[in-house]
């Protein structure tokens, strides 16, 4: 890990404990995206068919405001997921195909 220092002192801790509270917070996005795509699969079953045919073309939209270009998110991507962006829509797409034939996670 590179050796960070603030107003003069060694605060690699500080730096750890950053990315932890980062990963936390990506795990609780990441479920939080799971109940919104879930929802709006249920939702889109009482709504009119026209209606349930553009939320479900829609379900993804306003998910993972990007974070990825900050420089402590670069660097939390690279020290956690090998460079990788754990907030892609890739589990979600997982995810949502299960839905749509009719299983739900055990994790939701």
């Amino acid at each position: 890990m590179t050796n960070f220092r603030c107003h003069g002192v060694c605060c690699d801790n500080c730096v750890e404990e950053s990315y932890e509270m980062i990963d936390s917070l990506v795990k609780d996005i990441k479920h939080l995206e799971f109940k919104i795509v879930y929802l709006r699969h249920m939702l889109s079953k009482h709504l009119s068919e026209y209606d349930g045919k553009m939320l479900m073309s829609d379900i993804f939209s306003d998910l993972s405001a990007p974070h990825w270009d900050k420089p402590i998110y670069q660097k939390y991507m690279k020290e956690y997921h090998d460079g990788v962006n754990p907030l892609d829509n890739g589990d979600l797409n997982k995810y949502l195909k299960s839905v749509l034939r009719g299983k739900e996670l055990s994790n939701l």
